[in-house]
This record gives C-alpha cells, sequence and structure tokens, in this order.
C-alpha cells in the first residue's frame, strides 16, 4: 500500500544532496547507497528506504522512515501530537528540524565527502494536517486570521477516474496551502499532489537555490527564505497549470467517449433496415413484438 495514503497526519522532510558538480558513476552511486543504506533490501520502485530511530523523536512522531534515490533523502513520518496554531507548528518544526539535520550531518555529509569537495545539504519542511484538525478551524474574517499570516492560497486537487471526476464538478476537492520560508502546510493530499508538489519543491526550490552565487557554501542549508517570493509563484502557477491540464484531459476524454456511444447508436439505427431487408426474420419479429405489446396493452385496458 502507497504510504500517502494513510490517514494521518504528516511530516515530511525534503533534503536535496549537493555534490558540488561532481557527476558520480553508477558505481560510485551503488557504494554510496550501500553506506548510508546498511543491509536494506532490494530498492522499492527505485527508492531505498528503511525504517528510523532518533530517541529524542519518540514523542513526536511515529513509524519515522527514510527514503534515498540519487540526490534526494525524504524523511516521512506521522506526528503523534497535531499542532493547533502556527507557534506550535514553528516548534515542533524546529525540533524535527535539529535532529534531522544532526543525522544528515553525522550520517550523510562525510560520507558525501569522499566523492566531493564540499557537499552541501538543501533541505525544506512540509506538514499535512487533516482538514478536520483544530489546526485548520480558524475563522475567515478580516483582517487578522491564518490566511494573512503568510502566503495562503487553496489549490484544486482533481479526483482521479471518471466517477470522481463528475463529483468534482459539483463539488471541487481543495488543499489549503500555506508556505512560508521555513515550510508548507498543507491539508490531507491526494497521491497526484504530493507528488507534484516534492517536484515543485525540488526543482522550484532546493535546486534553484543550490544554484544560488550568493548563498554561502555551508555545509547545512535550511528552507527558502531567501526566495520565497519566486517559490511561492512558481508554485501556484505550476499547480494552476497541472490541475488545468488534468482536467481538460477528462474532459477531451469523456468526449471521446459520448461520440464513440453515439456514433454506435446512429449506425444501429441506420443499419437495421438495411438488415431487416436481407433478413426478413429481423423485421417480423420486431413486428411481432410489437404486436404483442400492443394486446397486452389493450388487455390491460380492458380489465
Amino acid at each position: 500500500m502507497s504510504p500517502w495514503k494513510d490517514k494521518e497526519n504528516v511530516f515530511y522532510y525534503l533534503v536535496l544532496l549537493d555534490w558540488s558538480g561532481t557527476i558520480l558513476s553508477p558505481d560510485q552511486l551503488k557504494s554510496f547507497t550501500e553506506e548510508i543504506m546498511p543491509s536494506v533490501p532490494s530498492p522499492i520502485n527505485s527508492w531505498a528506504t528503511k525504517s528510523l530511530l532518533l530517541p529524542n523523536l519518540k514523542d513526536n512522531v511515529s513509524n519515522l522512515t527514510v527514503g534515498y534515490y540519487h540526490s534526494r533523502l525524504i524523511f516521512r513520518g506521522n506526528l503523534i501530537t497535531v499542532p493547533t496554531n502556527i507557534f506550535e507548528v514553528r516548534q515542533l518544526r524546529t525540533k524535527l528540524e535539529n535532529e534531522l539535520n544532526d543525522f544528515v550531518s553525522s550520517e550523510i555529509i562525510p560520507k558525501m565527502a569522499k566523492y566531493t569537495n564540499g557537499p552541501r545539504i538543501f533541505s525544506y519542511s512540509v506538514f499535512e494536517i487533516r482538514n478536520k484538525s483544530l489546526f485548520w478551524q480558524f475563522k475567515r474574517e478580516k483582517t487578522y486570521s491564518l490566511p494573512t499570516t503568510c502566503f495562503y492560497t487553496e489549490l484544486d486537487d482533481p479526483r482521479h477516474g471518471w466517477i470522481n471526476f463528475l463529483i468534482n464538478i459539483l463539488r471541487p476537492k481543495k488543499v489549503k496551502v500555506r508556505i512560508s520560508g521555513a515550510k508548507i502546510i498543507t491539508s490531507e493530499m491526494s497521491d497526484w499532489f504530493f507528488w507534484n508538489l516534492t517536484n515543485i519543491v525540488f526543482h522550484e526550490g532546493l535546486y534553484r537555490q543550490s544554484r544560488d552565487s550568493n548563498l554561502q557554501r555551508r555545509h547545512m542549508n535550511t528552507g527558502l527564505e531567501n526566495r520565497l517570493e519566486d517559490f511561492a509563484n512558481n508554485l501556484m502557477t505550476s499547480f494552476y497549470q497541472l490541475s488545468n491540464t488534468r482536467v481538460q484531459d477528462l474532459i477531451a476524454r469523456l468526449i471521446v467517449v459520448l461520440t464513440i456511444v453515439g456514433l454506435i447508436v446512429a449506425a444501429a439505427q441506420f443499419a437495421f433496415p438495411f438488415l431487416s431487408h436481407f433478413w426478413p426474420s429481423l423485421s417480423s419479429q420486431s413486428n411481432s413484438s410489437a404486436v404483442n405489446q400492443t394486446l397486452t396493452s389493450f388487455s390491460s385496458l380492458k380489465s
């Protein structure tokens, strides 16, 4: 079962490994994977994954896992206590990031240093908090409420499948999104939404930040404060384009299906008289059926 489909409130920590221009050979990548993921069975969907036990976080997250692929690390854990406001999210994020950064500094960076000079880490936090939690139960009033604390929006999350698509027309599914330099907080996401959010965070956020010549060359770089405006704008634009494309694709498929059904019905109406000319039994069966229906109706009226 996909780990993104549960009903938990989830913390994700997306980490980009910056190799400082060094291109690792396949053998080097394999060796590095075995170094940071020892005793891990065959990768799942190309990701090497394992459970992670960090004693200092046992009261904050459960089922903590880490996955590695090429230049990406993704940490994931279920939140034990769900934050109810921004202050609690900030406190929890600070603790989680400090512990995970210590893990990366001690377990990942030294092993990267064997293959490249000046390895760097770029990271960003994502909280997925269920829609019915207290965190989202804010009063929608001007001027002081959650939407004015930072960049806030609600993005479409089109449902998958024909029936869900029709439901989506009547009741569109929205994901609440609050974006800051330190983190993103969302309501529950579909797989589609999460995958696209992850790609945008990496490509519009972390990869671009790793190429920022004004950034100090330190090992650990947390958050996207230095390019928040561009990141938030690109994220929103990308999701509008992606959701519109997905909806248009479903509409186009629906039109094709309805057109095919219409052609089949029209062809059947056209073909029946032609076929009955060569096979009179078809016409007689049809007429007999019509006569029987008429007689039945007449008998019911008499009774």
